[in-house]
């Protein structure tokens, strides 16, 4: 203390700083000198006002700090509420962005070299990726009780492909066809068709896809090509396989190969040593040696040969030569009363057997119904009767669709009566000819001329 206050009466203040950006506020307590007067929580709350102070103050700190005398102490007595930031949106994709080509190794190690991974299937309505909005925050207030703006989070950037779609709470990129996933142009796409520029060989893969298939070039020996839609092969198919759900067309032919087309139609040029299946028409230019079935018709158009091998099919047969000159063995079946019969008695059957189950059911259910009608039944019971209604629902849903197919075997097997067999120059001998049950044998070569059902038997009839 220096000489010219010694003696002099101070009394106690209070000091209040404000940091510049109003974030904090502290107070310092001076002590009383000679007799002075004490600070009271009143006039430190005063000093407090007087600064402008009005968010964030801690009451208790002041009077602690009045109370207990902590002279020269900096003490924060006001703190303010710091905003909080937004967070940016984010896109997380299920899918990894490049397409590895490699041989897929199985869960015994085993690697199969011809499937390479080159398409990626995928359905519609698959989730892609998944976004999440962004946030705003929460704005702060400092201690002078002003708002303190926040940053909001930023939306995150991305490009919906083609075949892809925004679901429509905008969180989910997804799938809107069906097809094969790629990614380019700063997005994945959804292709529904897929294009091989060359061969299917050994640089694509076995190729398997839900999708329709182009092919530019051939398939290749041991190669195989699968589609849920329709395969289009500009070349040819060479000891391979080929099946869809849909069409297959083969601009050039097939060659030791598999053609298999569960609902649709098979055309090709030519047709050598190969099976071929269809559950609609075969049509090609020449078939030679294989094994061809059609559900509706084989038609032999252009130079329209059938030689030697085996052709079935369900409806009408058409070619302009059937055998060789060369007595090669042919054999021709038109119509499929037998099997279709066959399956008709064994629907008949299930029928059978069905209702016997659905009257044991129905047994079940009433005597469940009349106890219920003296005591309340145990939850065994209980659910006994809902199972059994169940599997009574079950089984009459069953025998209805078998009732229907019944009923289209008859229609079928009906108008099989007037199929026939047309052959615009000639049938060879060599050739043996079924039509439904009946069996003919050709002899000579018989010149444009179709084979149809008359009197009981298979007859020739000129065109």
């Amino acid at each position: 203390m220096s000489e010219n206050t010694e003696g002099k009466i101070v009394h106690s203040e209070v000091e209040i700083s404000v940091d510049p950006n109003c974030t904090t506020a502290f107070m310092t307590i001076t002590a009383p000198e000679n007799g002075g007067l004490e600070v009271t929580a009143d006039k430190a709350f005063g000093a407090v006002r007087a600064k402008g102070i009005c968010f964030g103050l801690e009451e208790s700190v002041v009077e602690d700090a009045v109370q207990n005398k902590r002279y020269g102490e900096n003490i924060c007595i006001a703190r303010w509420k710091p905003p909080v930031d937004g967070k940016d949106g984010a896109i997380d994709y299920c899918f990894k962005r490049e397409t590895t080509f490699k041989p897929v190794e199985d869960e015994n190690g085993n690697v199969d070299y011809k499937n390479l991974g080159l398409v990626r299937n995928i359905y519609c309505g698959t989730t892609i990726a998944k976004i999440s909005m962004p946030t705003e925050g929460e704005a702060g207030t400092d201690i002078m009780g002003k708002p303190v703006p926040q940053k909001q989070g930023v939306a995150a950037t991305f490009t919906v492909g083609k075949g892809t779609e925004l679901t429509p709470d905008g969180t989910e990129i997804i799938a809107s066809v069906d097809g094969n996933l790629t990614y380019s142009g700063g997005a994945f796409n959804v292709e529904e068709s897929l294009l091989i520029r060359g061969d299917v060989d050994v640089s694509s893969g076995n190729i398997d896809f839900i999708g329709d298939i182009m092919i530019k070039g051939n398939v290749m020996e041991g190669f195989a090509v699968t589609s849920k839609k329709n395969v289009t092969i500009q070349g040819t198919v060479t000891n391979g396989k080929v099946t869809a759900d849909g069409n297959i067309t083969v601009k050039l032919g097939s060659i030791n190969s598999e053609l298999h087309s569960e609902k649709g139609n098979i055309k090709l040029d030519f047709c050598e040593n190969s099976k071929l299946y269809a559950a609609g028409n075969v049509e090609g230019s020449a078939f030679i040696g294989g094994e061809v079935f059609a559900g509706k018709d084989i038609v032999a158009s252009g130079k329209g040969i059938m030689m030697g091998g085996k052709y079935t099919a369900l409806e009408n047969i058409t070619a302009s030569a059937i055998g060789s000159e060369s007595y090669a063995k042919t054999m021709v079946t038109l119509g499929n009363n037998a099997v279709l019969s066959e399956e008709m008695e064994g629907h008949r059957h299930k029928i059978a057997e069905m209702e016997d189950k659905l009257d044991q059911l129905g047994k079940i259910v009433t005597a469940l119904t009349e106890m219920a009608k003296v005591s309340k039944l145990t939850p065994e019971r209980e659910q006994m009767k809902v199972e059994a209604m169940r599997s009574r629902f079950q089984i009459q849903g069953e025998i209805k669709r078998l009732n229907a197919r019944i009923a289209e075997i008859e229609s079928t097997l009906e108008r099989k009566q007037i199929l026939s067999i047309s052959c615009k120059k000639a049938f060879y001998p060599g050739v043996t000819l079924r039509i439904n049950s009946y069996v003919y044998q050709v002899n000579v070569m018989t010149p444009h001329s179709k084979a149809t059902i008359g009197d009981g038997e298979i007859v020739m009839v000129p065109l």
